[in-house]
């Protein structure tokens, strides 16, 4: 037995639902068919860079020689298209991932330079 959500709707409503829901059908196929491309793109690096199932394992310690998780870093610059990349959970939001590189570079007294305006 199925329920839908609709079921308990007043007709008119239930009417109006269905033909907007007809109406945006073909941008969700458009949407549906774009996620079959990206999973197939990243399963196809998978594959590429040759990941296992001991590859997704959960290191413990400090990770030394995890190679999961450089292998995870291989297929994120190459889906992205990058020289290199830092995937790692410990980097809290994009803003924390940014930060941890601007420390990476910058030296007490050193000076950064915004040359788009105002940060």
């Amino acid at each position: 037995m199925s329920f839908s959500w609709k079921e308990n709707l007043p007709q008119e409503l239930s009417d109006k639902v269905t033909k907007v829901e007809k109406m945006i059908q073909p941008r969700i196929d458009e949407i549906d068919e774009q996620v079959l491309y990206n999973q197939q793109r990243v399963l196809d690096l998978f594959r590429k860079h040759h990941v296992g199932e001991e590859d997704l394992v959960p290191s413990t310690g400090y990770g030394y020689d995890d190679i999961g998780r450089d292998k995870i870093e291989d297929i994120y610059a190459d889906y992205f298209k990058t020289d290199d990349a830092l995937v790692r959970p410990q980097f809290g939001s994009g803003t924390h991932a940014i930060t941890v590189g601007l420390f990476s570079m910058l030296r007490p007294s050193d000076t950064l330079y915004y040359l788009t305006g105002t940060p």
